[in-house]
């Protein structure tokens, strides 16, 4: 055993030759420290930075202090997904037929069959009603039926987020449009307006049946949401007193399965071929394979949902993973669960914890030294390098996106008080240093949240101090590259 005196003897050795293990390394004054001080952030951000090169740490601060890391979640959810399945696999959409064809009819039924796929979109259902042209048919006597059974039906990311946020729809089997519906509306008298729901495409327009919007003139909420489960019909609510003249905005949806097959009924019928009704079912296996269309390869699909920090994607990646590892995934609950216990696997940690794949909610949080550990995995950088986006780098020139050969891959997560970072800098595209930023003040968030306001009083100017020391911290730590 060595004893305190010997170990620090032996410490001061190492450090005078250059070499620091990670565990002998004191927690000191440093000028990520300081910085972080002058930032008035000292109690509410957790960061932690090292050397992949020496494994030696280069800074580190309140590294074990647990806090919501936002979007820098979807890290975590790329590097499961791409770890545990195909990155050059494909999202598959298909329609089956079950019956006969006669006289150019089909005396039988249509049945959509989805897998997941976050990308689906309006002038994509084109492909399935050309293939059903092709077979001559002008009527369905039957019904299109739906059948979402791959995953379950989630409708919400989190439900304690304002209900017009459209960063929070459902998820589920069949998605479409990443699950928003654009609202539009227009006056056409003092206090009378024409509204529209629409799920848009280049090519196509659908008018939306199961959703439905009224012009309220009550104080109180701005929007206000129901949903009968039952019927599959989502209500909405708006006040006129923030409508204006005209204007458009993404709405959420709920029962994605039910919008996106509704939208292809109507598309069938615009084109010529007559489909009643539209139930849930699941297909029997008699049915026959008609058409699969095919999305994107899914290491393309999340490059952009890295880029442009897409939830709906992310939580479909995400139970799509869950799936695959456990068939019977019932839940988002359950799926979460699953990825959490993958992460501290990986990470050798049990500090984290995550309630979906998106990090859409303050409840899911990790620290810096979690991360630390996450990312020095070597599968975790051969998974997440080809993903993460670019970070610019600020100067005292300005904005770049390189220095000389060192350039910056990472993930950032923004919430109201929340603000977080996460990656690697590169030199040369070779990773030689891993960070991990995470601020936060769950007190101010908590005081401005509760008053249904879309932007809390505060909450900008203390997202912009958070931007300012991540910006600094990164520089600081490309110095030591």
């Amino acid at each position: 055993m060595i004893r305190k005196r010997e170990f620090i003897k032996f410490s001061a050795l190492l450090a005078f030759t250059g070499i620091m293990p990670l565990n002998a390394f004191a927690k000191p004054k440093n000028i990520f420290t300081n910085l972080i001080k002058k930032s008035g952030f000292e109690n509410n951000t957790s960061f932690m930075a090292v050397d992949l090169r020496s494994n030696k740490f280069i800074g580190r601060h309140n590294e074990k202090l647990r806090l919501p890391i936002a979007s820098v979640t979807k890290m975590v959810t790329a590097s499961y997904y791409l770890t545990n399945v195909n990155q050059f696999r494909r999202f598959k959409t298909e329609l089956l037929i079950d019956g006969v064809i006669k006289d150019n009819v089909l005396y039988g039924d249509l049945y959509l069959k989805g897998y997941g796929d976050p990308t689906l979109k309006t002038d994509d259902l084109s492909f399935f009603i050309d293939a059903v042209k092709k077979l001559g048919l002008t009527k369905v006597d039957g019904d299109l039926f739906y059948d979402n059974s791959y995953l379950p039906d989630i409708n919400y990311i989190n439900r304690n987020q304002l209900p017009q946020y459209a960063y929070n729809p459902g998820v589920g089997a069949i998605n479409l449009n990443e699950n928003r519906i654009l609202f539009e509306w227009k006056r056409v008298e003092k206090v009378r307006y024409k509204t529209s729901l629409i799920a848009p495409g280049l090519k196509n327009n659908a008018q939306v049946t199961n959703i439905i919007i009224d012009l309220e003139n009550e104080k109180g909420p701005v929007y206000n949401y129901k949903l009968d489960k039952n019927k599959f019909v989502e209500k909405w609510s708006v006040n006129r007193r923030i409508l204006g003249k005209k204007g458009s905005r993404w709405l959420p949806v709920r029962e994605s399965s039910y919008y996106a097959t509704e939208v292809l009924r109507q598309l069938f019928n615009e084109r010529g071929i007559e489909i009643a009704n539209m139930k849930r079912k699941k297909a029997p296996n008699k049915s026959k394979l008609l058409c699969t269309h095919y999305s994107d390869n899914n290491k393309t699909i999340l490059q952009n949902a890295m880029k442009y920090s897409k939830n709906m994607v992310t939580e479909s990646f995400g139970l799509v993973t869950s799936r695959t590892i456990s068939p019977d995934l019932y839940d988002l609950d359950q799926s979460a669960i699953l990825m959490t216990r993958w992460f501290r696997k990986i990470s050798g940690k049990q500090n984290s914890l995550f309630l979906n794949h998106s990090g859409l909610s303050e409840g899911s949080f990790s620290t810096a030294e979690d991360f630390r550990k996450f990312l020095m995995k070597d599968k975790v950088q051969k998974s997440l390098l080809p993903v993460l986006k670019r970070i610019s780098i600020y100067t005292s020139k300005g904005k770049v996106n390189s220095i000389g050969n060192i350039t910056v891959k990472g993930k950032s997560g923004t919430m109201h008080y929340i603000r977080g970072l996460a990656g690697y800098v590169c030199k040369e595209d070779i990773p030689v240093m891993a960070f991990a930023i995470f601020s936060a003040d769950l007190d101010k968030r908590k005081e401005n949240s509760s008053n249904n306001f879309e932007r809390p009083k505060g909450s900008k100017a203390w997202l912009s101090r958070a931007i300012i020391q991540e910006r600094q911290i990164i520089r600081k730590i490309i110095d030591k590259v």
